[in-house]
C-alpha cells in the first residue's frame, strides 16, 4: 500500500508536470511544434508506467523483534553505543 502512495507523489507529481506543460504548449496558440506536444505526453505516460513497474517491485523482507532479540545479532542491526566512532 505505502508503494502506490509513494507512487501517486512522485511519478503522479511527473505526469502532472507533464500535461500541464502539454496543456501550456497547446492553450499557448496551437503554433508549438507537435512534436513538442507529443514529447510532454510521453513523459507524462512514461513517468506513471516506471512508477507502476517500481511500485510493483518486492521490497527487502523486514523482520519482526523478537524476545530473543535475534535482530540485533543481523549483519544490519542498530548501532550502539560501543559502536560509536570515537568510543
Amino acid at each position: 500500500m505505502i508503494n502506490y502512495l509513494w507512487l501517486f507523489a512522485i511519478a503522479g507529481g511527473a505526469a502532472l508536470l507533464g500535461i500541464a506543460l502539454a496543456s501550456g504548449m497547446i492553450k499557448q496558440g496551437g503554433q508549438g511544434s507537435p512534436v513538442a506536444v507529443a514529447g510532454a505526453f510521453v513523459v507524462a505516460v512514461g513517468a506513471l508506467g516506471l512508477g507502476l513497474y517500481v511500485a510493483s517491485a518486492p521490497t527487502a523482507p523486514m523482520r519482526a523483534p523478537d524476545r530473543e532479540g535475534t535482530q540485533n545479532r543481523l549483519p544490519a542491526a542498530a548501532t550502539t553505543e560501543n559502536s560509536q566512532p570515537g568510543k
